[in-house]
């Protein structure tokens, strides 16, 4: 907060994206990928998703699996699994009724 009680936007960022546990957002081939992380267990497993937005709708949900020493290799992991997604979406025929329905 400034001298004012005003919060910088890094702030208010950091405390929309930690409401739903969003970890990491970032764009990859027009989709933009929400990365969510639950608190890692003391079993050592790791719960999260990737949300994937395309032209401002939500458009898929992939999920975590597995457990992972730390946050950072559960995200990495999340990372990967939606870049793999949206690749192998974009490689398919999208010709007919292909389109996504409401999440």
């Amino acid at each position: 907060m400034d001298q004012f009680g005003h919060r910088n936007k890094k702030t208010l960022s950091e405390e929309i994206m930690n409401e739903d546990g969003e970890v990491k957002r970032f764009v990859y081939a027009d989709w933009e990928i929400r990365v969510c992380l639950n608190a890692l267990g003391v079993d050592g497993q790791t719960a999260g998703h990737a949300d994937l937005w395309r032209e401002g709708a939500h458009l898929c949900r992939v999920a975590l699996s597995g457990r992972f020493e730390d946050d950072a290799q559960a995200c990495d992991a999340l990372e990967r699994k939606a870049r793999d997604w949206v690749d192998d979406w974009s490689s398919r025929d999208h010709t007919g009724n292909t389109g996504f329905v409401s999440l």
